[in-house]
């Protein structure tokens, strides 16, 4: 990995919303090489709505703690110039200790906000770039979703240089 590039994350959530853990990270860059993928095993929630991210609570039961990887991914981050994601969770990397302060972060969900609704999500980006996303939820790992993210980007950008053109 180059050093000040583009790098695309995903993160999962478990929920519920005041007790969020990371349950999953995949990092990789613009061209869909995965530089971190791993589920973690959880401090404070030991059960969630699986059918929102696709992860069963004892498929991370084996994992490591996010901690455990901090290092590696502060690591990866700190090469980046630049994040792209969909619906930015800066907060709980913050949270775990993972110092994004300087780097430049593009939240694809920002530009795509259409109805500033439920209806603004990753499978309708997806729709819309003509990304196509596995249907069942659990067949969708973060690698699935970091290459739409990246797919839907460089889409993005296409669209901004042909209309600045």
């Amino acid at each position: 990995m180059s050093d000040k590039q583009t790098l695309i994350y995903w993160v999962d959530l478990t929920g519920p919303a005041p007790l969020d853990e990371i349950v999953r990270l995949t990092i990789m860059d613009t061209n869909d090489n995965v530089l971190f993928n791993h589920m973690f095993n959880t401090k404070m929630v030991d059960w969630w709505y699986s059918d929102l991210n696709g992860i069963k609570p004892e498929e991370t039961y084996n994992q490591q703690p996010f901690e455990d990887y901090k290092k590696e991914i502060q690591s990866i981050f700190n090469k980046a110039s630049r994040l792209i994601t969909f619906n930015s969770f800066t907060f709980f990397l913050d949270k775990q200790g993972i110092n994004l302060s300087k780097k430049k972060i593009d939240d694809l969900a920002d530009p795509f906000r259409v109805m500033g609704d439920e209806n603004d999500t990753i499978d309708n980006l997806c729709i819309y770039y003509g990304y196509k996303l596995p249907d069942n939820i659990y067949s969708r790992t973060g690698i699935v979703y970091a290459k739409a993210i990246n797919y839907c980007w460089h889409a993005m950008e296409s669209n901004r240089k042909a209309q600045e053109k």
